[in-house]
Order: C-alpha cells, then sequence, then structure tokens
C-alpha cells in the first residue's frame, strides 16, 4: 500500500513536471513570435559585449582602464591573425561555404530552425557591440593599425546578416516596419563589405610586405653578448607604500640588473651603466625585455627599475593643478622620486660598492660597473621620469664622462624645484633623442617638444626630436604607437625606428668606456641626423617606407609645433 501510494506522488510530479515544461515551451513559443523578440534578443548581444567595460566603469576606471583589457585582447587576436593568415583564410572560406549551403535552402522555401534564427540574432548584437569598440580604440588608439581584426568582423557579419535576413532585396510590402528592417539589412551588407575588402589584397598575398628586421648591424638580434639577470627587491619608503593604490600593492618593488656574460678571451677593466624605466601602470619587467636585451647585450649592465606609478596621495585643499610646458605639479611626483631614491641607493649597494652582491660578482668577476659612463631611458611616464634618473644620477657624481638620455614618448616630468637636475653637470659628450610615434594618441607630442628645449645649451645636432611615422602602404600596416617600445607590439616599425637606435645608443658608451675611437665614430654617426638615422628601409615591392622626421629645435623652427607655445 505504501509503495502504491509512493508511485502514485512520483507520477503526479512527472505529470506536473511536464506540464510546467509544456507551458515553458509554449510562453517561449510565443514570446518568439512577437515582432519585438529579435530586436531584444539584438538588444541583449550588444549588452553582453560593452558589459565589461562598462562594469569596470561603474567601479570607478577611468575609460582608459575600461577598456584596457579589451584592448589588450584585441591586440592579441590581430597578432594571431597576422601569423595565421592562411589559416584564418581557410576559416573565412569555410564560413562563406556554411553561408552558401543556409542561403540555398531558403531559395529553395525552407526557412531556417528558430533556435539558428535566434543564436544569429543575439550574435548580431554581440558582434555589432565589438565594432562599436574596435572604432572606438582605432580613433583614440590603434590609428589603422590593424586590418584582419575589422575583415574577421566584416565575414562574421555579411555572414550573420545573410543567414537571419536572407538575400538582401527590396520589400514586398510598403509597412514602415519591413522598409526599416530591409534597408538596415542591405546598409548592413554594404557596411560588411567595406570592412572586408582592405583585408583581401592581405589574405591573397598581394599586399606588400614591410622590411624585414635587419640581419647584420644595428636593429639584428641583440649581440654579441649573453646576458644574465638578477633580481633584488628595494624597500620603499613608508610614506610611498601607504598610498600604493590596488593594482601594485602585490608588487615586490625591484631592480632587475641584467649584465653581459663577457668570454674569457674579452678583457674590460669595466662595463657602462644603464637605467630604464617603465610606464604609468606598467611596472613589468617582461614587457621591457627587447630593449633590455640590445643595451645589455651590447655590453652595459642594465638596471631596470620598478618604480610605484599607480598611487594615490593625499591632494592638499585649494591644490590648483599646473601642466605647462611638459612639467606638471602634482604631489605624486615627489612620493615617487622618493622611492627613485630608495631604487638607486639599492642600485649602489647591489651593484657598485666594493661588497656588491654575489649575482654581480659571480657574472663579472673583476670587472667593475662604471656609472661614469652612463645611459638613462625610460617610456612614457618612465621616460619623463628619465628627468628623475637624471636627478639622482647627476647627485652622485655619475655620468661624467659620457651620457646618453632617450626618451621614448614621454609624458609629463616633475616642476618641483628641488627635484630638477644640474644640468651645468652635463659632460660634453652628452647626446639626446626624444622619439614618438607620429599616432600617438596617449600622451600629445608637445611633452617632448617641451623636454627638447631643456638641452638648450647642448649642440642642436645633439639633442633631436624624432617621429616614426605611419605607413599604411602595404601588410602588416607600420604605425607608430604609443606602445611601440614594449615587447607586445614590436614590429617592423620597432626594428628600424627604435631598437636601431637603441643597439647605435649602447654602442657609442660602450664605445667610449673602453676608447674604442672606431667604433664610437660609427656609432655616433647613426645618432645624427643623416639617412644612417632616419632610412627605414623599403617594402616588398621597392617602395622605401616612410623616413623618421627629425626636428632640432622643435618649439621653435618647427611650424606644426608652435602650438606648443601657447597650448603646453
Amino acid at each position: 500500500m505504501e509503495n502504491n501510494k509512493t508511485t502514485f506522488f512520483e507520477l503526479e510530479r512527472q505529470v506536473g513536471s511536464m506540464v510546467d515544461r509544456k507551458v515553458l515551451i509554449q510562453r517561449w513559443r510565443e514570446l518568439r513570435s512577437k515582432r519585438f523578440f529579435p530586436p531584444l534578443l539584438f538588444v541583449f548581444g550588444f549588452i553582453c559585449s560593452i558589459f565589461e567595460p562598462v562594469i569596470r566603469s561603474v567601479s570607478g576606471h577611468d575609460v582608459a582602464d575600461s577598456i584596457w583589457p579589451y584592448a589588450y585582447r584585441t591586440l592579441q587576436w590581430t597578432l594571431f591573425l597576422r601569423e595565421n593568415v592562411v589559416l584564418f583564410t581557410f576559416a573565412m572560406s569555410v564560413l562563406l561555404f556554411f553561408t552558401f549551403i543556409v542561403l540555398q535552402r531558403q531559395f529553395g522555401g525552407k526557412e531556417n530552425p528558430q533556435w539558428l534564427s535566434s543564436f544569429c540574432t543575439f550574435g548580431l548584437g554581440l558582434l555589432t557591440g565589438f565594432i562599436v569598440l574596435f572604432f572606438a580604440l582605432d580613433i583614440f588608439y590603434l590609428r589603422g593599425a590593424f586590418l584582419l581584426l575589422p575583415t574577421a568582423f566584416g565575414f562574421l557579419l555579411l555572414s550573420l546578416l545573410l543567414v537571419t535576413g536572407g538575400f538582401p532585396h527590396i520589400p514586398r510590402e510598403s509597412k514602415p516596419y519591413e522598409i526599416a528592417q530591409h534597408s538596415l539589412h542591405i546598409l548592413g551588407v554594404f557596411f560588411a563589405a567595406w570592412l572586408v575588402m582592405p583585408g583581401i589584397p592581405a589574405m591573397a598575398g598581394f599586399a606588400p610586405s614591410p622590411p624585414p628586421a635587419p640581419t647584420i648591424g644595428y636593429g639584428a638580434d641583440p649581440g654579441p653578448f649573453e646576458t644574465s639577470l638578477s633580481i633584488h627587491p628595494y624597500q620603499l619608503p613608508e610614506e610611498v607604500e601607504s598610498i600604493l593604490d590596488d593594482t601594485e600593492k602585490d608588487i615586490d618593488f625591484s631592480i632587475y640588473l641584467t649584465l653581459p656574460i663577457l668570454p674569457d678571451d674579452v678583457q674590460f677593466q669595466s662595463v657602462p651603466l644603464a637605467i630604464l624605466t617603465h610606464g604609468w601602470g606598467y611596472p613589468t619587467y617582461e614587457e621591457y625585455t627587447d630593449w633590455i636585451s640590445h643595451l645589455s647585450a651590447k655590453g652595459m649592465a642594465v638596471a631596470f627599475i620598478q618604480y610605484p606609478s599607480d598611487i594615490s596621495p593625499e591632494i592638499p585643499e585649494g591644490f590648483v593643478a599646473v601642466d605647462s610646458e611638459g612639467a606638471s605639479n602634482w604631489p605624486h611626483h615627489i612620493y615617487r622620486a622618493l622611492a627613485f631614491n630608495a631604487a638607486f641607493n639599492e642600485l649602489e649597494r647591489v651593484a657598485l660598492d666594493s661588497n656588491r652582491s654575489v649575482e654581480v660578482d659571480t657574472i663579472l668577476g673583476e670587472m667593475k660597473i662604471d656609472p661614469s659612463h652612463l645611459w638613462i631611458g625610460g617610456h612614457s611616464l618612465g621616460g619623463a621620469y628619465a628627468f628623475l634618473s637624471l636627478y639622482e644620477s647627476l647627485e652622485r657624481n655619475w655620468g661624467n664622462q659620457t651620457l646618453f638620455l632617450d626618451f621614448e614618448s614621454a609624458w609629463t616630468r616633475p616642476n618641483h624645484p628641488e627635484l630638477q637636475p644640474n644640468m651645468s653637470r652635463l659632460p660634453p659628450s652628452t647626446m639626446v633623442h626624444l622619439a614618438q610615434g607620429i599616432d600617438d594618441m596617449s600622451v600629445d607630442p608637445c611633452y617632448s617638444v617641451h623636454h627638447q628645449s631643456i638641452f638648450s645649451q647642448l649642440p642642436p645636432e645633439h639633442v633631436l626630436f624624432i617621429e616614426l611615422q605611419s605607413d599604411l602602404y602595404g601588410f602588416p600596416r607600420l604605425v607608430g604607437t604609443h606602445y611601440l617600445p614594449t615587447n607586445s607590439v614590436h614590429d617592423t616599425l620597432a626594428d628600424w625606428g627604435i631598437y636601431r637606435r637603441i643597439d647605435a645608443q649602447a654602442d657609442w658608451v660602450v664605445a667610449r668606456s673602453r676608447g674604442d675611437v672606431n667604433t664610437e665614430s660609427w656609432a655616433y654617426q647613426h645618432l645624427l641626423n643623416t639617412p644612417l638615422l632616419t632610412d627605414m628601409g623599403e617594402w616588398s615591392d621597392g617602395e622605401p617606407v616612410l623616413p623618421l622626421l627629425v626636428h632640432l629645435e622643435a618649439l621653435t623652427m618647427v611650424e606644426k609645433f608652435k602650438r606648443c607655445q601657447s597650448e603646453f
């Protein structure tokens, strides 16, 4: 009796469950039949595509931080497509083949399954959001650098439109809804074709390719020496540690010291010193290893200094921000300068003192690191903070024989009087490069233009403001963006426009430290405003790549930078 009762209740539950499922299915079918359902599904897909940037923005991130994860993924997708053009072409061919099969079914009078129409409508919304984000990135950052990614978007958009709406045609009825629907469909197909067309020559292999990286000489693989890395944490001052933002609280701030491994048959008494600093929010050694390798493999000890960039000091009441002539008065500079002082003290202890670290002794043996021959450089905020490195160095009497300063896309420097380097201590053998991509959308070139004017006591031919031109002639496109000095976007433009210069800079400093007059003279010629510096090679069809633009005294002598006198 009990078993029969149990069976009855189980049967009742099963029947109830079946009824519930039927009700849900019926309601789902009713919902799908509503005219508003496809637009609703499209909007849902669109919201999903922009969900992450919106959430990050609501959480307090600024616009740049909000879209950064998407921007980074965009970069990774593009690099993958560049390296796999054949695979990409095959995948798009398969996509079009299946789209053609669906169209044939539609021409035969067979409608799409409801699940396929719903899936494609959602996909259209999702893809539209990604396309909107891509164009926002392209306007503000990418500047036409990516070719295959919009081509991929175009193929996907075309396929989804054809599957959901069929082959474009004039509506059979003159109802406003039908007219609007078909008009959008036709416009979407034309837009998809517009996205696809620029990438066709690249997919077919017709587009000229950029020059490969030099195989010998400056800009080739780092050499002639192998290198060794040791990491030396340093203690941040307490007042700096207390204002670290969450993004950098877990970082063990360190000096990454890269040393050349010199063979036994190469006998030198010392190696010169190089100091490199990273951009804002980018304290990542791994993003600058290409730069470091080109310096150290020439025979330099390279100290990559991690410093706290993302900090939130208390802003004094009544504080008025000033950002003028390439310099600003933000209190952040003072706290970062304290960190620089701590880092330089640690660098002096582990690399230069008589009781230097075991790692340095193991690699260099009897050789010393000689900071009187010095290279200083940095990227973005780290480029501007090359002035802090210069201040700390000159106060220690470093760089008193040879000094090369390399500012890559430098941002705002401190204007605080106590942080200004004593320019009267610059040695006669001082050279300066200030370089920036012409399509750098992160930092205005007026900062570098004003930084250049600080060195007015030096011969103008030794203080060059260099612009890396964008060249969209072939594929991959060469675009002078803000991040060219980092590993993530190391391309042909970087090989010719950045790493050739880095090699020549390092060679010049190393040659002077060894009294090698011939190498010093050779490197020197590559650092002046001559074709040895400005030539950027040729596209595969023989067309010259647009050369580097070199400006002497840009603030007063170059028409397009005269705005910097009033705007900055």
